[in-house]
This record gives C-alpha cells, structure tokens and sequence, in this order.
C-alpha cells in the first residue's frame, strides 16, 4: 500500500524573535531503498515552566520512496508516492541509522 506524499517548502525557519523553527526533508540509502524522512529542530525554545532548552530535534520517517517527484499539486508543490515502513526490524535499523545514540527514542515512523 503506497500514498501520496506533499513534500514540504525545504529550509524554511520559522518563530518568535530569540527562537527558530526549522524542517529539512532529506533520504537516506537503505538495503538498496530510497527512505524519505524529515529532521525537525528547535533553538531557544522556552516552556510554559520557564524551562528553556537551547536545542531540540526529531526525525518522522515518511517511508520507502516508490516514485520521486513525479509531479504536483494545484499549488504547484512536488508529489511522490511513498510506502510506508510497518517491519519492526526494517524500522529498528533505520532508527539506529538515522539517531545512533538511542536513549529517548526521537525517530518516529508515520
């Protein structure tokens, strides 16, 4: 089973003055495979605690990548068609590829 995937506007940095939002789409080789998944991080970021951590980051694994870009939308953004990862194993390795240092998991598979 594969969807269509909208990609997102690369680089854009958004936020209040002092913090900065940003979101990379970027695709990673594996077992012979195209994988697309974005990197989202966060600078200067300030709880409602008044806990303020200067860097947060995350990776959401879209899946394998069947069709690059084959074309678009009305609003002119780039298609592909993606199948998503459901194997336990396949997700397991790919995390490890994409946040070596484990811990807190922080690679998420939609």
């Amino acid at each position: 089973m594969t969807y269509v995937y909208t990609h997102l506007n690369q680089n854009e940095d958004t936020g209040p003055e002092g913090s900065r939002y940003s979101t990379y789409e970027e695709t990673l080789e594996y077992q012979g495979r195209k994988v697309l998944y974005h990197y989202v991080e966060s600078f200067g970021v300030t709880f409602c605690t008044g806990n303020y951590v200067p860097h947060i980051g995350s990776v959401t694994v879209k899946g394998y990548v069947v069709r690059w870009k084959y074309g678009t939308n009305e609003q002119g953004e780039a298609l592909s068609e993606i199948e998503p990862i459901t194997d336990g194993e396949e997700q397991q390795a790919i995390s490890q590829l994409l946040w070596p240092g484990g811990g807190i998991p922080q690679v998420r598979f939609s």
